[in-house]
């Protein structure tokens, strides 16, 4: 294995969200699930993969790679969920000539997260005066790989998980797999755009990680101080297979979401899984 590359996870703690949406029942401010951004480096230069959300996290992100003396080639977006690249901006303001890079598919969901009526009608309310006011979209990543001083990044495609065509990064010299949001680590699962076929997919998607056998799996949203350990992969499983169980034999949105809830007390912000009840059992 080489020791040339090492990995360090920068996590962007829970921010509030702006929401006239109903709150889960205890609760009386949502607030957005914490974020990984993951610095993959050499002895010189650095890819990062993943940016927060915020202007003012991405200003941290920005300053936490300077510290590392880091030269940064490179930002890969996983996904193409504005939390995971509205930040780019931000980070080459500081790093100008990192290129900003994605797969084609990744690409395509960027676009529609990034055009005005999404920013406008989602992004914008919910985070007002926080939203960079120049969203960058991604160069296609030519062979889906990544060189970091010599040594490969391959990006791998995993269909749906949190939302359509996502992407993992593995470094395999040094056993690494950075998830996006095919893996949670800690956190409740985005599950509101998937349907009965989409967790089946996520699932699928978990099989093509595990298969890469990695010895550290990244979580696009985890609790800071989690271990990032491929039991996770499990987990995350088990939470998908769990939710469809339990949607199976409850009536209500509110019946779901406790009754995962006696699964899962301690994960981080229940009002994930809020949203994904009520996404899947509306107006019940």
């Amino acid at each position: 294995m080489s020791n040339r590359l090492q990995w360090e996870v920068f996590v962007s703690p829970q921010i509030p969200a702006v929401t006239n949406n109903r709150l889960p029942p205890g609760t009386t401010e949502m607030k957005w699930s914490p974020i990984s951004s993951t610095l993959i480096s050499g002895e010189r230069d650095a890819v990062l993969v993943d940016t927060p959300l915020t202007v003012d996290q991405n200003e941290k992100v920005a300053d936490w790679i300077a510290r590392s003396g880091k030269n940064l080639t490179a930002i890969y977006a996983t996904h193409g969920h504005g939390d995971h690249f509205f930040g780019v901006n931000t980070i080459q303001k500081k790093f100008p000539k990192a290129r900003f890079v994605a797969t084609r598919e990744v690409i395509t969901v960027m676009r529609i997260q990034a055009s005005t009526p999404v920013v406008d009608a989602f992004w914008k309310p919910r985070f007002p005066r926080q939203i960079d006011s120049k969203l960058v979209i991604a160069d296609e990543l030519d062979g889906g790989v990544l060189e970091l001083e010599g040594e490969q990044l391959v990006s791998i495609p995993l269909g749906h998980t949190d939302t359509d065509n996502t992407t993992c990064l593995h470094a395999p010299s040094i056993g690494l797999v950075v998830c996006g949001d095919a893996l949670y680590n800690d956190v409740h699962l985005h599950l509101g755009e998937s349907n009965a076929q989409g967790r089946k997919e996520w699932l699928a998607a978990l099989e093509t990680i595990e298969a890469l056998e990695p010895v550290a799996a990244i979580a696009g949203h985890k609790r800071p101080s989690a271990p990032d350990s491929p039991t996770n992969i499990e987990a995350t499983r088990k939470y998908i297979l769990d939710f469809d169980r339990i949607a199976s034999q409850t009536k209500t949105a509110l019946d779901l979401y406790n009754e995962m809830l006696a699964v899962y007390p301690d994960r981080v912000n229940p009002a994930v899984l809020w949203n994904s009840a009520w996404t899947l059992k509306p107006n019940t």
